[in-house]
């Protein structure tokens, strides 16, 4: 069975999103699992799995590169989105990105860090993405009380 495990077809530059998922189950992919951005991809990754449910999975998270001076409000629909009882399979996608710019790197550390709980105490798998923060990755999960699923 091939399954896409990370795969953000619901994103604008799909113009369109139906017809690529098309083509990957065409292409003999069985199953794709939908990491959420922001909170601006929450409602189009909800409608694309929605045409797609019995192929699709979603993930609820607050991408690191998406951490800026608003992080709490997005932090908190984030969490709210993930107790709403709509099915998510993991938290994600979550971790550290300073490859483009470290201005909010100690936020994207709590951002990270809460995030990691909030999948250890849900008992979901977690998504992590790292791109130029490896130690930071490995310190906040090595402070984390629970280590979740991954």
């Amino acid at each position: 069975m091939i399954v896409d495990t990370h795969t953000h077809l619901y994103l604008s530059e799909f113009e369109h999103p139906d017809d690529a998922v098309t083509r990957a189950l065409e292409a003999g992919v069985e199953h794709m699992l939908f990491p959420n951005v922001d909170v601006g991809t929450i409602e189009p990754m909800k409608s694309l799995h929605a045409r797609f449910p019995r192929v699709t999975s979603m993930a609820m998270g607050l991408h690191p590169t998406e951490v800026n001076e608003n992080w709490r409000e997005a932090l908190d629909l984030v969490e709210r989105e993930l107790d709403s009882g709509t099915r998510y399979v993991a938290v994600g996608e979550v971790g550290m990105d300073l490859y483009w710019d470290k201005t909010f790197r100690a936020e994207q550390r709590e951002v990270f860090a809460r995030q990691v709980d909030w999948a250890a105490s849900r008992d979901l798998p977690v998504i992590i993405h790292c791109r130029d923060g490896l130690d930071d990755t490995l310190d906040v999960l090595a402070s984390a009380k629970q280590l979740p699923k991954a």
